[in-house]
């Protein structure tokens, strides 16, 4: 039986362990678990209009790999998801195709307990909404075959960011 290969990249999904999403709320004091800074400001966030989210999907047409059109064949599955994506950026801002050197914040849902950026959807084939890490989507939709095969040897859990800000 081959395994689904979004199962693998992005994990149980709903079931126990799965990460806990709380929605984009201003900072609290935690007397539990540390929870990592970011450099991330919430002031610069400027969420996009409708249509400037239409027009970026298809500005990302050309980049989306053939895995994810094989995951997603509708393509309003698969723009649902991109738009969830771009609801959670900045307007100015582009993980896709702004370089390497610009960090690109996430402004929507993170974990709980670790402040992950993450993002809700119900995978094709299930009924339940399940929890999963944005930079693991992004990955899954525009990477390489190449870079997809290394990231796919590491542990189900959102990739480090080689800024050291999660939020980025």
């Amino acid at each position: 039986c081959l395994q689904n290969p979004f199962q693998q990249l992005f994990g149980g999904g709903a079931a126990a362990g799965a990460p806990q999403m709380k929605a984009r709320e201003g900072r609290k004091k935690s007397g539990g678990r540390r929870r990592p800074a970011s450099r991330r400001d919430e002031v610069p966030f400027e969420p996009r209009s409708e249509e400037e989210i239409r027009e970026r999907i298809q500005t990302w047409e050309p980049y989306v790999h053939p895995r994810a059109r094989d995951y997603w064949p509708e393509d309003e599955d698969l723009h649902a998801i991109m738009r969830r994506l771009l609801q959670g950026i900045s307007r100015h801002d582009d993980p896709v195709l702004d370089g390497e050197e610009k960090q690109v914040y996430w402004y929507g849902d993170v974990t709980q307990d670790d402040l992950q950026a993450a993002l809700r959807m119900v995978r094709p084939g299930d009924a339940a909404e399940s929890v999963t890490y944005v930079n693991r989507v992004l990955a899954f939709i525009f990477a390489t075959d190449e870079s997809f095969e290394e990231l796919m040897k590491l542990p189900k859990e959102p990739f480090r960011m080689s800024c050291g800000d999660q939020l980025c």
